[in-house]
């Protein structure tokens, strides 16, 4: 029992900064990672196949720009699509909506 107990105090003190470090990892060429774009934008609808990416910083501006996401059939069919440098979120990151106008952008870290 003791050395399980000691095993989950020695996680504890590992496993935030781990989680810290791929939190914050930037995409490459950009100055913002995967879980500021999770924490920051949003997915709005704009029309009935067409959403919006919306973020909350700044430095977030090229998210918002070179990504769009469209529904292709119905509210749990949604695909992101993002040009540019930022190619690599379609395969990390994906839309879910949460309503009919509104959905948060979820990465895999």
């Amino acid at each position: 029992m003791v050395n399980y107990f000691m095993l989950l105090l020695s996680l504890a003190w590992v496993m935030p900064a781990w989680a810290d470090d791929l939190e914050g990892s930037n995409i490459d060429g950009y100055n913002f990672s995967y879980g500021e774009i999770e924490k920051n934008c949003t997915a709005q609808r704009v029309s009935a196949d067409s959403l919006a990416i919306e973020c909350k910083q700044a430095k977030l501006k090229a998210v918002s720009r070179g990504c769009e996401g469209n529904v292709r059939s119905g509210l749990d069919d949604i695909k992101l699509n993002c040009g540019g440098g930022l190619w690599v979120m379609n395969q990390r990151c994906k839309i879910e909506m949460r309503g009919a106008d509104r959905g948060e952008i979820n990465c895999k870290l």
